[in-house]
């Protein structure tokens, strides 16, 4: 068996935590970081592919945008 280094230690350390801390999310908070990384993953997509942004692109990061800043009260 091979013995792990210490980056890797930390990495799975750090994985450990982020399960438990999405774990303990509600699901419309679930809901507006899904909703968050789908768009910029889309937006981000159509900016490398076409170095062009749709209407309908901005659209969703304006709708993920105040979905997260509700949903985590990031504005307070």
């Amino acid at each position: 068996m091979t013995k792990k280094n210490e980056w890797q230690i930390e990495r799975e350390k750090q994985q450990a935590k982020n399960k438990k801390a999405m774990a303990s999310l509600t699901s419309e908070q679930m809901q507006a970081i899904k909703q968050t990384h789908k768009a910029l993953r889309d937006a981000l997509s159509m900016l490398t592919d076409c170095h062009d942004l749709y209407l309908s692109d901005i659209n969703k990061l304006n709708d993920a945008f105040w979905s997260i800043n509700h949903q985590f009260n990031l504005e307070d």
